[in-house]
């Protein structure tokens, strides 16, 4: 065993998976795999793929380049730099954009290297304040867009939870359905797609609010951590640990729980200040900033704190503990999406399954 490790549940995920797809074709909605939170990983991608999943989504080029299934539509959801747009279109089927000037760019790449029109949905930015054209600009927008020949003007998207944390209602989502009825009006088209958001619009399938006519959802929080991110809470029996992260013990001695002498900055330039606890039973870990947010990955034992980190140790209060802990014992705990997502990138940080 290689510490630190992030565990991946294979059975678990698949079971989130099968979850997802009876949700999503019960009301009917489509949906992509988001793979940003594991770096598409090729064996987790294996487990999407073996189940039917036939549309993945990320916002780096490299983690597309890794899904190689030839019946696979790859999405890239960050916004294309211009300095990319070669690889955008050579490893993105679908990417999401807002910039009439990357969609130029984008639309004389894919002619002249492929001979192919490259498929555009445009961001509508309904409150998120995060990607997206504003709802009044948008008509316009779609219109210089579909005069690019090498452009396909797939569908409208909008983002939610992200930046500003807007959480989706009914309301906010049918900006597109409006929108894009004027689109088709005005232009003679056709919009085949209407993305109403990501994990945290999963309550709107389970309450049934969803809006007819939003026929599709960027996913990916919601398999690993089992709950919709709007408002936290989790869907059905979903799993919330299908990962987790185990690190082992170099060090765990009684110290003080107040540094002595004059404190300045610590490695990050941050003035910290400590409560005297008394001695306590400390342990550190052989993990850290650089791996992981100490504030986003909670212990397994519940008796146990999670007190400080600098760049390769974390320092674990382990005086309340019931379990005596020695050196070479190893911690687990639970991830946040953000803890999942810095883990998975660590190159430092090995990927196992169970």
């Amino acid at each position: 065993m290689k510490y630190p490790a992030l565990i991946i549940n294979e059975s678990k995920l698949a079971d989130n998976i099968r979850t997802i797809q009876r949700i999503c074709a019960e009301y009917p909605i489509s949906f992509c795999a988001v793979t940003k939170c594991f770096c598409a990983l090729p064996r987790i991608v294996d487990i999407y793929y073996n189940l039917g999943v036939r549309e993945f989504a990320d916002t780096r080029i490299p983690n597309l380049k890794k899904i190689a299934y030839h019946d696979a539509r790859r999405w890239l959801l960050r916004l294309p730099m211009l300095c990319e747009v070669e690889d955008v279109v050579k490893y993105a089927d679908v990417s999401l954009n807002s910039e009439l000037e990357t969609v130029a760019a984008l639309s004389e790449t894919s002619l002249r290297l492929l001979g192919m029109k490259h498929r555009v949905i445009l961001m509508v930015d309904v409150g998120d304040l995060r990607e997206g054209v504003l709802p009044e600009d948008a008509v316009r927008i779609a219109g210089e867009m579909l005069k690019f020949e090498g452009i396909r003007l797939l569908g409208l998207g909008v983002n939610f939870n992200c930046f500003g944390g807007l959480i989706p209602n009914p309301e906010n989502v049918s900006i597109i359905l409006d929108i894009r009825k004027e689109i088709e009006m005005k232009y003679d088209t056709r919009l085949p797609v209407l993305s109403g958001g990501n994990s945290g619009s999963i309550h709107m399938l389970t309450n049934r609010t969803m809006p007819k006519g939003v026929n599709y959802l960027r996913l990916g929080e919601i398999f690993f951590l089992g709950h919709e991110t709007s408002y936290q809470q989790r869907i059905g029996n979903m799993h919330e640990n299908v990962f987790r992260l185990e690190a082992q013990i170099i060090e765990i001695q009684k110290k003080p729980s107040k540094p002595t002498g004059e404190l300045g900055r610590n490695a990050f330039g941050e003035v910290v200040t400590f409560e005297d606890k008394g001695d306590m039973i400390r342990a550190i870990i052989a993990c850290g900033r650089q791996d992981v947010d100490m504030k986003k990955i909670v212990p397994y034992d519940t008796d146990t704190e999670v007190i400080g980190q600098s760049s390769d140790h974390t320092i674990i209060d382990v005086t309340h503990s019931k379990k005596e802990y020695k050196v070479g014992d190893a911690l687990s705990f639970s991830l946040s999406y953000g803890s999942l997502l810095s883990l998975s990138t660590s190159k430092y940080v090995h990927k196992l399954y169970e």
